[in-house]
């Protein structure tokens, strides 16, 4: 029951944690504190999100497998994104300098942001269907999660620092209403 519960907190942790690194961006980039709370809030959220797939994997055995494979080589692109921002402003090259950097090593770049980057937004996205699919949430909350994947990406490509705010408090939301229903009461 306590490892259940660490999951559960997990779940509300690592969303507020990352909810919170918008407000530290600096001028559309994560920056050191922005990007040092991304890479710290991966590690209760990825925790939470293995509660979820102990909660999946008894309805879809098969898919609750794959979707964990996507959950951490998304987190992967996560903290890669995190620690980008973070190194981004500790060296002062938080334009596009550090982006265009990558050009050099262009197969290791695309591996580390561009492929591993986007797969957590979709995962969770997963999720959100997957929750939808199984009623192990209500279908409100899969609809806000789906909502939250899809608007996550584009407040970041977009670099919009209120719509990132908002795609996060959503996230938080949805995963507050995902730790209720997986708390364990006796």
């Amino acid at each position: 029951m306590l490892i259940a519960r660490l999951q559960s907190l997990g779940l509300v942790v690592g969303p507020a944690l990352f909810a919170l690194s918008p407000l530290f961006w600096v001028g559309g980039h994560y920056g050191i504190v922005g990007g040092m709370l991304i890479a710290v809030a991966t590690v209760p959220w990825v925790y939470g999100l293995l509660g979820e797939y102990g909660r999946l994997r008894p309805l879809l055995p098969r898919i609750a497998g794959l979707w964990l494979l996507l959950v951490l080589l998304g987190m992967f692109g996560t903290i890669a994104f995190g620690l980008q921002g973070f190194f981004e402003g500790v060296f002062g090259v938080a334009d596009r300098t550090a982006l265009d950097a990558f050009a050099d090593y262009p197969p290791w770049g695309a591996a580390v942001l561009l492929l591993s980057g986007p797969v957590f937004p979709f995962a969770l996205l997963i999720l959100g269907i997957l929750h939808w699919r199984t009623r192990l949430s209500p279908r409100w909350t899969a609809g806000l999660l789906c909502a939250a994947a899809v608007l996550f990406p584009l407040a970041r490509l977009l670099r919009l620092e209120p719509l990132a705010v908002a795609a996060d408090l959503l996230m938080l939301a949805a995963f507050c209403v995902l730790a209720w229903r997986s708390w364990p009461r006796r």
